[in-house]
């Protein structure tokens, strides 16, 4: 599944003064062309050729696992012929009974306008709801509509916050922003002894050009902080994950889903 995002002038550059001063200027730009490309959450669910077999009968008596499970089998195409819109089904059937997993299909299922008419507002709702609970990579998600403004009002801060909590869940793009962010100071205030610090977790996973960019920090004599778990995002409590405020999709956008 794919994540577009789009960017405008005030988005993160990763690229900064550093290239201009040391002369990297035709690098700089291949990685600033680099780090504007969409990115991809290789998130595809991998399920056994038996599991349509094996769950179909749990997931009609109403266990959400085996139903977000089915959903799977039918979004890949794996021991039944591949049916978005019954994917789709099979995934509000679990997502209803508190399968978080299911939440975070249905996001990306409204992002991609898959089984049902594109609408980023629903996308954002679901990455919200699977973000309150800790899900990784609806939490990087929900922070990239928070930054960019997409499917809800944007705010900087909510956007760094969820990329924190994305981050120490080991996600490594999501590392990688709060990174940026850190550095130029965007959302919260600048602090580039943890902008190294999550530079290099993004680093240790190869993560775009984030060796790199550590690399500069460090020429500039950044060292990582010695004791200092997380960056002061606000002087007050870091709030948990914000859910878009909005209520659940109505039975009636839910019968809006298009055939594809």
């Amino acid at each position: 599944m794919k994540i577009k995002q789009t960017h405008n002038s005030h988005d993160i550059n990763p690229i900064c003064s550093c290239v201009r001063s040391r002369g990297f200027l035709a690098a700089g730009l291949a990685l600033l062309l680099f780090s504007l490309i969409s990115h991809a959450n290789t998130d595809i669910p991998s399920v056994g050729v038996n599991a349509y077999k094996d769950n179909i009968t749990l997931a009609s008596q109403g266990n959400p696992e085996a139903a977000r499970i089915v959903g799977d089998c039918f979004l890949t195409g794996t021991g039944v012929k591949t049916d978005v819109n019954q994917a789709w089904k099979w995934y509000a059937q679990a997502a209803g009974k508190g399968d978080n997993e299911a939440r975070y299909r249905i996001a990306m299922l409204y992002h991609e306008g898959k089984g049902v008419k594109q609408n980023d507002v629903e996308a954002a709702y679901w990455f919200g709801r699977a973000a309150k609970n800790g899900h990784p990579l609806a939490l990087l998600n929900l922070a990239d509509c928070y930054y960019t403004g997409r499917g809800l009002i944007g705010d900087k801060r909510i956007a760094a916050e969820n990329y924190w909590r994305a981050a120490d869940r080991g996600v490594a793009e999501a590392a990688y922003k709060l990174a940026l962010m850190l550095r130029d100071g965007i959302g919260m205030p600048q602090d580039k002894p943890m902008a190294l610090k999550y530079f290099n977790q993004a680093a240790a996973s190869g993560y775009a050009d984030s060796e790199l960019l550590a690399q500069f920090l460090v020429q500039e004599g950044v060292r990582l902080p010695v004791k200092k778990s997380v960056a002061t995002v606000s002087k007050t409590k870091k709030p948990a994950a914000k859910t878009p405020a909005k209520s659940a999709p109505s039975k009636k956008s839910r019968k809006s889903k298009s055939r594809r």
